[in-house]
C-alpha cells in the first residue's frame, strides 16, 4: 500500500504537503498520481461495486504547532478548474468515515490519515485530475508561502477511473468464447476424426423367406443389426454421429458395421455369432456376401449398392 506524506506545518504555522510515492513537482505544486480505482455494474447475482484506492496520509506538525491545540486545517478535494467534486461523483473516506463534499479536517495531535478514493457510476471514464485545496486553517505558513487566511491550493493529485466488466460477466462471457470454439472445432474437424462416417452408400439384407431391408448407410458412423435396441438420443445423434439400426428377430445376435480409414471400406463384426462369405472382416463397395447365422442355420444376403 502506498503511502502519502503531508508535510506540515511550522512553528509558526509551516504547512507543506507532499506524497512520498508517485508524485512530481508540476507549476510549483506536487502532483501525486493516485493510481486507478475501478467500477463495475452488477451482474445476475454479482452486485455492483467500487474497487476503490487507499492511501496513507501522514500529517507532521512541527512543535510550535502541537504545542496550540487549536491548530487545524481544513483540506477539500475539488477538480482542475477548482470546482467542488459531487459526493456522488467521488466518494472519500477518512478513517473509515466518509466525507462531505470530500472535505477533512486535521489537527495538530493527528498523525496519520486513512483516505480511501472511491469513484462513484456517475463519473466518467477515464483520467481525473484537480487540487487538495486549504479552505479553513490556523496556520501561518504552508511550505515557504505565507497564509493570508484565503483557500490556497496545496497539491494536484491525478486518480483514474475505469468502468469495467462484471466479473461475473467476464467469466461468463469467457466461458461462453470458449464453448462457441470448442464446438466449433468440433463439428469442424474433431468430431469426423473421433468418429469417422461410412462412405458405402446402401445396405442391401434378404432371405429366401422374404425378409428384405434396403437402407442408406451413408454418413452413419455405426450400422448395428439387432433385435433389441434403445433409440439413439439426439445429443448423441448431434455430438457423435448417426447410428443405423436394422430390428429383426432374425438377428438372434447383434452384429456392427463400422469405417475403416476414409476408404469405401466398412469393418464388419460378427462377434463369432455368424459366418461370413467369403470369409473377411472387411466389406467393400458394390460387394455381395452371405452371413449364415450359426444358432438358426438360416442365410443371409448382403449387398453394398
Amino acid at each position: 500500500m502506498k503511502k502519502i506524506h503531508l508535510l506540515t506545518i511550522i512553528a509558526i504555522s509551516v504547512f507543506s504537503v507532499h506524497f512520498l510515492s508517485a508524485c512530481q513537482k508540476e507549476d510549483g505544486l506536487s502532483k501525486a498520481k493516485l493510481g486507478e480505482c475501478s467500477y463495475y455494474p452488477g451482474f445476475l447475482w454479482s452486485k455492483a461495486d467500487t474497487i476503490g484506492v487507499t492511501k496513507h496520509l501522514y500529517l507532521d506538525f512541527n512543535d510550535d504547532a502541537k504545542e496550540d491545540k487549536e491548530t487545524f486545517v481544513e483540506m477539500v478535494f475539488v477538480d482542475k478548474e477548482g470546482n467542488p467534486i459531487p459526493d456522488d461523483v467521488l466518494e472519500i473516506t477518512i478513517d473509515g468515515v466518509i466525507t462531505k463534499g470530500n472535505k477533512f479536517t486535521a489537527y495538530s495531535s493527528d498523525e496519520e490519515k486513512k483516505v480511501t478514493f472511491r469513484f462513484l457510476p456517475k463519473a466518467e471514464n477515464g483520467n481525473h485530475q484537480g487540487y487538495i485545496k486549504l479552505t479553513s486553517y490556523k496556520l501561518d505558513r504552508f511550505d515557504n508561502q505565507e497564509l493570508s487566511g484565503k483557500p490556497v491550493e496545496v497539491m494536484r493529485w491525478d486518480l483514474r477511473f475505469n468502468k469495467c466488466m462484471n466479473p461475473l460477466a467476464k467469466v461468463m462471457m469467457w466461458f461462453c468464447i470458449f464453448v462457441m470454439v470448442a464446438l466449433v472445432l468440433w463439428f469442424t474437424l474433431l468430431k469426423n476424426i473421433f468418429y469417422p462416417r461410412i462412405r458405402l452408400s446402401r445396405l442391401e439384407l434378404s432371405t429366401k423367406r422374404g425378409y428384405y431391408v434396403n437402407k442408406k448407410i451413408n454418413g452413419s458412423r455405426m450400422v448395428v443389426a439387432t433385435n433389441n435396441y434403445k433409440p439413439q438420443s439426439r445429443l448423441s445423434k448431434l455430438f457423435t454421429g448417426k447410428i443405423t439400426y436394422i430390428k429383426d428377430e432374425l438377428w438372434t445376435s447383434s452384429w456392427e458395421m463400422t469405417p475403416k480409414g476414409r476408404r469405401k471400406v466398412a469393418k464388419i463384426n460378427l462377434h463369432g455369432k455368424y459366418m461370413i462369405s467369403p470369409v473377411t472382416s472387411e466389406i467393400s463397395n458394390y460387394g455381395t456376401y452371405q452371413l449364415d447365422n450359426l444358432a438358426t442355420k438360416e442365410s443371409i444376403t448382403l449387398k453394398i449398392l
